[in-house]
């Protein structure tokens, strides 16, 4: 009986400390790294996904972050090449400025740039009195357009990001402003330059300069990320420091956001680091490309209707939580909504129905599927 027991003891360590040992390697390929902002995201920017989360979706003071959005409204509702008149307000703005005058004439261009390399806070006011006629009108734009992307904790009152009681947002919201604006290829080349000349104007004779606050893009920075294609600062004393940014790496794209944090050389830092985990944890799958053909429904036995994809559609994998199984190639399945379709008419490339995409068992997203270009068969 004691050698029972003193079996049955050992094998009760030894399972114990298999397990100690599993665990402890499960935990260091999982360690989060530290990042001292208040509130982080990092998201997936295919996808939306969140990868790292640190009170990602609590509302806190984005000082000049807000300035991605002013923009992606600037670049929707103008040209480049289109003329703004200085009224009387912008040269009377608080916070950093190129110091326009009223009466002065700049292109959109020139302002753009001001507004996101300098932070130029009389060029955010410019430029949503151009739009809008007024700060309050274009607030009311720049909150419409954020829910329209999926922000629910955002609410702006100006445009530049000068500390108001009730103008925040979220590291959340923040990172799916700046994915929106990446769709832009003219806002992702000017977040990409290290400075920009503003020509001469009417009033002003001498060339103005703009220069970068990205540290993570300049090349003699000691934080020069070389997977960063741009991002934005802000500061204020009360919002402390913020910033967002995107990099790239083998066609996959990550998207940070940071509230509230102590200082720049931390966040530049905790970037570089923040970047480096998504990219060595996280992979993103594209499975679909828009137009490929997914499924099909049948009508009836000889009458079924081609099923295309509306949309590319990624998924994104955890590398460390991979199952031997998981290595191998994955196994999906396709799962459309539960809709009639035998007595519903509709066009060429209408999407009709949706679909749910699970991969080895897991739901990984939805895909809304349309009808192909090609006649009913």
């Amino acid at each position: 009986m004691d050698e029972i027991m003193k079996k049955s003891f050992f094998l009760l360590i030894v399972f114990i400390l298999v397990c100690s040992n599993l665990y402890t390697v499960k935990a260091d390929t999982l360690t989060d790294p530290e990042i001292h902002s208040e509130g982080a995201v990092l998201i997936e920017a295919n996808t939306g996904n969140i990868l790292f989360n640190k009170n990602a979706k609590v509302p806190m003071a984005p000082a000049s972050t807000t300035k991605i959005m002013t923009a992606i409204l600037v670049l929707e509702n103008t040209k480049l090449t289109d003329k703004v008149l200085i009224g009387k307000n912008p040269p009377n703005v608080d916070g950093t400025a190129i110091g326009v005058k009223e009466g002065e004439e700049f292109t959109v261009e020139d302002l753009l740039y001001a507004l996101l390399l300098e932070s130029a806070n009389d060029a955010a006011e410019a430029l949503a009195e151009h739009i809008s006629g007024t700060n309050e009108n274009f607030a009311k734009l720049m909150n419409e357009k954020a829910k329209s992307i999926g922000c629910e904790n955002t609410n702006f009152k100006n445009p530049s990001g000068l500390y108001e009681e009730g103008h925040v947002t979220t590291a959340y919201d923040l990172a799916l402003m700046t994915r929106e604006a990446y769709k832009n290829p003219v806002f992702l080349k000017m977040e990409d330059e290290p400075f920009y000349k503003i020509p001469p104007t009417n009033i002003t004779s001498e060339t103005r300069w703009v220069n970068n606050k990205n540290s993570l893009i300049l090349k003699g920075s000691k934080f020069f990320y070389e997977k960063c294609v741009g991002g934005k600062t802000g500061y204020t004393t009360l919002s402390r420091h913020t910033y967002t940014a995107i990099a790239e790496k083998d066609n996959q794209k990550l998207i940070l956001a940071f509230l509230d944090a102590p200082d720049k050389n931390t966040y530049f830092a905790d970037s570089k680091n923040l970047f480096e985990y998504g990219f060595s944890r996280y992979k993103a799958v594209k499975l679909f490309s828009k137009g490929d053909k997914v499924s099909s429904y049948d009508i009836n036995k000889d009458v079924s209707i081609p099923l295309l994809a509306a949309s590319d559609f990624y998924y994104v994998e955890d590398l460390n939580s991979l199952g031997q199984n998981d290595l191998k190639d994955p196994v999906g399945n396709i799962h459309l909504e539960d809709k009639d379709l035998t007595n519903v008419s509709f066009n060429e490339g209408d999407t009709i129905i949706n679909s749910r995409i699970n991969i080895n068992e897991k739901n990984v997203g939805s895909l809304p599927l349309c009808r192909d270009r090609k006649s009913v068969v």
